[in-house]
């Protein structure tokens, strides 16, 4: 009875392992007549195609992330610090100086052509129509340009030195005003420059450059100018009863503050921190180069 028993049992086993076997193989079947239909449906593909997309976006990545490099390089500025720091509306009229700009002007009036810039770049500017009159020049004057592409301080300078004016940041606006009165209007700034020298002798050569560069030429700052009107935001109104040569204008170095004090023009100022801004990127330059050859 035992033995009949076992017999049982073992065709029980053997007919499960047959049933399971063609189950797997019928499966098999089905799949393999599934994929042949529908290849795109198929696991392996769809694995592989994955896999492809998941090489394929490192491939892609290199070029926008030199582009990303290439952006962050462009942004990075040195700030020239100074003292007194701009205001918050100074600040905001060098942003837009330096800004991209372009208009077409055809025989248009000067006091329109600014009203254009100032809703273009959302800066208020004051136009010194008693300077202008004293010079004979009114706000009507034709301007004629084909502007696009570049900054706005280089389109004021193509459209205001024709016209014999200049432009000035003054009481917190930019001022358009003749270029005498530009040279009139004078602001004291204190620039730090204890990183670009190490001793009196350095300091000294420091300030010959920037006056060989930054100044006026020499027969600019032998010119005369009332007493009266050597002032930040002069009137104008001159009792002429004395004058005093460009020269009073003063540049020079405090050691024991390590700083550079000016008292002269925006022009002067803007010339002077452009060139203190170029000696810190040449000396970072040349910093990154030794670092790069050891």
């Amino acid at each position: 009875m035992q033995w009949f028993l076992k017999r049982n049992h073992l065709f029980v086993l053997l007919l499960c392992i047959s049933a399971g076997w063609v189950l797997m193989t019928v499966s098999a079947e089905v799949e393999q007549n599934t994929r042949a239909a529908n290849p795109d449906s198929s696991p392996e593909l769809n694995q592989e195609t994955q896999a492809q997309d998941l090489f394929a976006l490192p491939q892609e990545s290199p070029p926008l992330q030199r582009i990303q490099k290439q952006i962050t390089a462009s942004e990075i500025k040195i700030v020239q610090p100074f003292y007194p720091p701009w205001t918050k509306y100074e600040h905001t009229i060098q942003q837009e100086l330096h800004a991209e700009t372009k208009a077409e002007f055809s025989d248009t009036p000067l006091v329109e052509v600014l009203n254009f810039f100032q809703t273009q770049h959302g800066i208020n500017i004051y136009l010194d129509a008693l300077a202008l009159k004293q010079d004979g020049l009114t706000a009507k004057e034709p301007v004629n340009v084909s502007l696009s592409g570049l900054k706005l301080k280089s389109a004021f300078d193509i459209i205001l030195k024709p016209l014999g004016l200049d432009y000035v940041i003054d009481q917190e606006v930019l001022k358009i005003t003749t270029i005498e009165e530009a040279h009139r209007t004078l602001k004291v700034r204190i620039y730090p420059v204890a990183d670009l020298g190490n001793s009196p002798e350095e300091f000294a050569a420091l300030e010959n450059v920037i006056r060989n560069t930054c100044l006026p030429p020499l027969s600019m700052r032998q010119k005369t100018y009332p007493v009266d009107d050597l002032v930040i935001g002069g009137s104008g109104k001159s009792t002429g009863k004395s004058s005093v040569p460009y020269s009073s204008r003063s540049i020079s170095i405090v050691p024991q503050c390590q700083a550079l004090v000016v008292n002269d023009t925006d022009r002067v100022h803007f010339k002077i921190s452009e060139l203190l801004s170029q000696l810190r990127q040449v000396r970072q330059d040349q910093a990154s180069q030794s670092s790069e050859a050891k």
